[in-house]
């Protein structure tokens, strides 16, 4: 097992209690699976970033109850509140660790592609792909590398490497990254061209009349 933590059971569930929970530096937690009936939790929160920093996004905690026993989890999802971005709840799925789920897997990118320096402009469209394996074969991230994309390239799915270990759920025709031509300056056009000309012939006309009232206004002034 990757890393343990101590966990209790929540048998109130009011608004009230959660607060108590959190104030005490506790996070409020769920823990479910495929085999199991819903059940709130409570862990040390601190512990908890401890361990969740250990394993990653997709790695394998022993949730250890006093009176139950050790759990093999994996954090499902992660709450936050929408004002302060402090984390509120935690979603815990309980796995057999014989048994193949599936996760998100972050793309991570690796090199700077021929294109970019070329001037193209690398667009990186898949983010996170979804795997699936069992809970101890999960990678930290899957890794593409650029460096041979020239402009007008894109990589797909079905252009990674394949793993033993794990499966890529995703069409294999699916974009991750491509390299596109550097966005043009749009051309002036015909009309365009004649408004600004005309706007010239309008603006000499001014500076004509200008010039002729300064004139005139120069010739009343030495009489």
């Amino acid at each position: 097992m990757d890393a343990t933590l101590k966990a209790e059971d929540r048998a109130v569930t009011t608004r009230a209690h959660l607060r108590e929970i959190r104030k005490n530096e506790g996070l409020p937690g769920v823990l479910y699976g495929k085999d199991r009936k819903s059940a709130p939790v409570s862990v040390d929160a601190n512990e908890f970033f401890k361990v969740y920093r250990q394993v990653g996004k997709n790695g394998v905690i022993s949730l250890d109850f006093a009176d139950q026993g050790k759990y093999p989890v994996m954090v499902h999802e992660l709450q936050y509140d929408s004002i302060k971005g402090t984390l509120v709840h935690v979603d815990f799925f309980s796995v057999d660790l014989n048994k193949e789920v599936d996760a998100d897997v972050p793309v991570q990118i690796v090199g700077e592609a021929a294109g970019v320096k070329e001037g193209g402009v690398l667009q990186h469209m898949l983010h996170d792909i979804t795997v699936r394996a069992k809970p101890n074969d999960f990678p930290d991230s899957i890794s593409v590398n650029v460096e041979k994309l020239e402009i007008g390239d894109t990589l797909q799915v079905g252009d990674l490497e394949k793993s033993g270990k794990y499966e890529i759920q995703a069409d294999d025709e699916e974009p991750i990254v491509s390299v596109v031509p550097p966005s043009k300056e749009p051309e002036e056009t015909e009309e365009e061209e004649d408004t600004g000309e005309a706007a010239g012939v309008v603006s000499g006309q001014v500076e004509d009349n200008e010039d002729k009232e300064d004139s005139g206004q120069e010739e009343n002034t030495e009489e």
